[in-house]
């Protein structure tokens, strides 16, 4: 072991494994809040090229595990008295509250959640002014009463059940499956066809939408994906990506010690050392490419809705690997002048606190980095939310965002069919038009740069929007359209059969000031935001 560091940040990342082992944007975060008003006002405009409002839209996060996943905080999953840990749910609790979220889909491990009820797994607690969301009598979401805070108003949110196995993940169910023994099957290329096709018609029996979580392993291919009959998947999971520096991405990725390194830089004093939400810097480039790519293969035989997994335990924790008398004590000798900081981490052990006071996988940080923003009807109520967002995500119409760059303000991806607009998840016809509107960036009401930042004469953001197509069949993805900035209109004329989606890329120099000594990574280019498809016949 010639780099205990990458051993130790190895270690830390696997105990996120997966297996069991308000907002209304039309299109600003600074909106906050969804409010009927807002939904009924983000109405399709008339047909004058090239302009039409944006249309509604709210804000969810994927794969969440709390203290009924047997991993999360740490393990701690009880209070000393058997209960589980009322400290970790309030965290998450909060968390949730401060990421400006509309619904969010909770992924618990089946191990634990599957012997509690639903009002348990909601955190249903009326004394905080908890609203169940029934159906047939029995509690199917939880409206959460937020107060303001984190720069946000006082508003609601929703969360629904949902579990993670290896690779199932059915999220939004009304309740436990009635085939008990399902609830809980695991999913690859190894797993019995029958077995895995009946979790998912198990899933959809009790309300659920069943995603495939980690797609960018290599134990389930596009093939599988696209038989057994998945109605979403990730396109990326932050714990993989996380993997991807510590060599430990499906695709025997080389640890990357210079990234892994870097980690030094966010561990010292507030004043001198990078912003800690930017920590994600460090690896988002080296984001594993298999989950994107293979989406794109699934794509070219039928719809599959990508989605952004977070996959947020709370659990990273390092054991003492630099501890004197330990099998590491001397290779971490020779690592401690450069890098003291990461050495005495890993000498004293515990969380990874960086230098805002907070752990590297907080529940807000982790919950505010990647997003999803889903497109809804106009007329969408309030009190609907979480059912009308599952029934949109079915259908295609969600955006994955990376808003740890800043929010992607104004994307917009649209056909025409020579009457109407046409949004993500519906057709046109071959020779009519796709339409591309790219973002400009707003501010989170958390964001600690400035929009003057993004406009520096010499160091501006640097934005291009890439439209790929996947032709009936193929396997990958062509580029069939390049648009250089942000805030721009332009049609592609769709001349061939396939599936069409957006890609949107960014240099973020906004960010250099904050990544301080880290700078250079603000000219390295990131995927920002990823629509889904569009079908041209």
């Amino acid at each position: 072991m010639k780099y205990p560091t990458i051993l130790a940040m190895s270690l830390v990342f696997a105990a996120c494994s997966s297996s069991p082992s308000p907002i209304v944007h039309v299109d600003k975060m600074v909106d906050v809040i969804a409010t009927d008003a807002a939904l009924t006002d983000a109405k399709t405009s008339p047909k004058v090229y090239p302009e039409r409002a944006l249309p509604a839209s709210l804000r969810t996060v994927v794969h969440i595990h709390s203290a009924f996943s047997h991993d999360a905080c740490d393990n701690w999953i009880t209070d000393h008295d058997g209960d589980v840990n009322q400290t970790c749910i309030g965290q998450l609790r909060a968390a949730l509250c401060a990421s400006g979220l509309d619904v969010a889909f909770l992924t618990d491990h089946p191990a634990r959640m599957k012997d509690h009820t639903f009002e348990e797994l909601l955190f249903i607690e009326k004394t905080k002014g908890d609203v169940p969301v029934l159906k047939d009598g029995a509690p199917i979401a939880n409206r959460i009463q937020c107060p303001a805070g984190s720069g946000l108003p006082a508003h609601e949110l929703e969360i629904m059940v949902g579990y993670e196995t290896t690779h199932t993940m059915p999220v939004g169910l009304y309740r436990h499956y009635t085939d008990t023994t399902s609830e809980g099957q695991a999913d690859n290329d190894d797993v019995p066809f029958a077995l895995a096709r009946a979790a998912i018609d198990n899933a959809h029996a009790v309300g659920g939408i069943v995603v495939n979580a980690h797609s960018e392993e290599d134990s389930i291919s596009a093939q599988r994906l696209i038989d057994v009959g998945v109605d979403a998947m990730e396109i990326y999971n932050l714990h993989a990506n996380f993997l991807t520096i510590t060599g430990q991405g499906s695709s025997g990725l080389k640890p990357n010690i210079g990234r892994v390194l870097k980690l030094e830089n966010f561990l010292g004093d507030a004043a001198t050392s990078p912003d800690s939400d930017l920590a994600l810097m460090v690896m988002l480039d080296i984001q594993p490419e298999q989950a994107f790519l293979k989406w794109q293969a699934v794509l070219g035989q039928k719809h599959v809705t990508g989605l952004l997994g977070n996959d947020v335990h709370q659990n990273v924790v390092l054991p003492q690997l630099c501890a004197v008398g330990s099998d590491y004590a001397g290779l971490c000798d020779g690592l401690k002048d450069q890098y003291p900081k990461l050495t005495k981490l890993l000498t004293d052990g515990g969380p990874v606190i960086l230098s805002d006071g907070k752990r590297i996988d907080d529940y807000t940080r982790m919950l505010r980095w990647v997003q999803d923003r889903v497109v809804v009807p106009a007329d969408t109520k309030l009190e609907d939310r979480s059912e009308v967002i599952k029934q949109a995500i079915l259908a295609g119409k969600v955006w994955a965002e990376f808003d740890v760059l800043g929010i992607p303000e104004g994307a917009d991806f649209y056909g025409d069919d020579g009457t109407q607009w046409v949004e993500m998840g519906g057709q046109i016809a071959a020779g009519q038009k796709l339409w591309v509107h790219t973002p400009t960036i707003a501010l989170a009401p958390w964001s600690t740069w400035t929009l003057a930042d993004t406009q520096k004469p010499g160091d501006a953001t640097e934005v291009r929007t890439l439209v790929w197509r996947i032709a009936p069949g193929a396997d990958k993805a062509e580029q069939v359209a390049e648009i250089a900035g942000m805030g721009q209109t332009q049609a592609v004329t769709a001349d061939k059969p396939g599936r069409y989606h957006v890609e949107v890329r960014m240099k973020a120099r906004h960010l250099r000031a904050g990544l301080k000594a880290l700078g250079d990574l603000a000219d390295v280019e990131q995927r920002w935001t990823v629509s889904n498809p569009i079908v041209v016949k």
